[in-house]
């Protein structure tokens, strides 16, 4: 993926705005953080500009996909689609970095959710979802240490993206990755490791493994095997 001059003039307006934004609301606050906090106002008004800025990034990206959705498919480096996406990455990344002094790992998905994702509730995230507004997880989830759900892929030079689907009461162990296009049904489970690859489906209650994952069937008493 190579970087244009379009990305850095794009990316740069943006991120000067949010800058100057959540300058602003800093020193409006000056007087207040002055008095409550005396000599330490100056730490706190750092927070309060990170805080700021998280916040700010979250509500200029829905405004953005609310005017533009991302649309789903294949964009070539060129497109005006791939530039789109880089600013929303760019944004959106960069917001999520701001907020994470703020965020303790059980408080993850609602910073999700502030970016985009349509998450259930009870869900446990340990691991990355890139492209949140890709993305849908159903109530009780849990995604394993390391686990990624991916809105979007790049290869050969090419941007794929699509909407994830993860339903209800899903286990998604350690290390899984999940790809764009992929529909996860109720109570499914994949495995530690497992590579869900772009527009899988894999039906509710069924158990999959491997790269690229597949059904794992387990007859009782006997070791389980994978099937095709």
């Amino acid at each position: 993926m190579k970087a244009t001059w379009l990305d850095y003039v794009l990316s740069t307006l943006v991120i000067t705005l949010l800058l100057v934004l959540s300058v602003g609301v800093v020193a409006a606050a000056v007087p207040l953080t002055r008095q409550w906090c005396g000599d330490y106002h100056v730490l706190v008004d750092l927070f309060l500009g990170l805080l700021s800025y998280g916040v700010l990034t979250a509500v200029l990206l829905r405004v953005m996909l609310r005017i533009r959705p991302m649309v789903p498919g294949r964009h070539a480096d060129n497109s005006a689609g791939f530039t789109y996406w880089k600013l929303l990455t760019v944004t959106y990344r960069l917001g999520q970095g701001a907020l994470r002094p703020f965020v303790p790992v059980f408080l993850q998905p609602l910073v999700e959710v502030l970016y985009g994702c349509r998450m259930g509730a009870d869900v446990a995230l340990g691991g990355v979802i890139d492209d949140p507004y890709m993305v849908s997880v159903g109530d009780g989830t849990a995604l394993g240490t390391a686990s990624m759900v991916c809105g979007s892929y790049i290869a050969d030079g090419v941007l794929t993206c699509g909407p994830v689907r993860i339903g209800r009461q899903v286990t998604v162990g350690p290390n899984v990755v999940i790809f764009p296009g992929a529909e996860i049904g109720d109570g499914a489970v994949l495995m530690v490791g497992a590579y869900v690859m772009p527009g899988t489906k894999v039906p509710p209650g069924e158990t999959w493994r491997g790269n690229p994952a597949r059904k794992w069937v387990q007859p009782a008493g006997k070791a389980g095997i994978a099937t095709d």
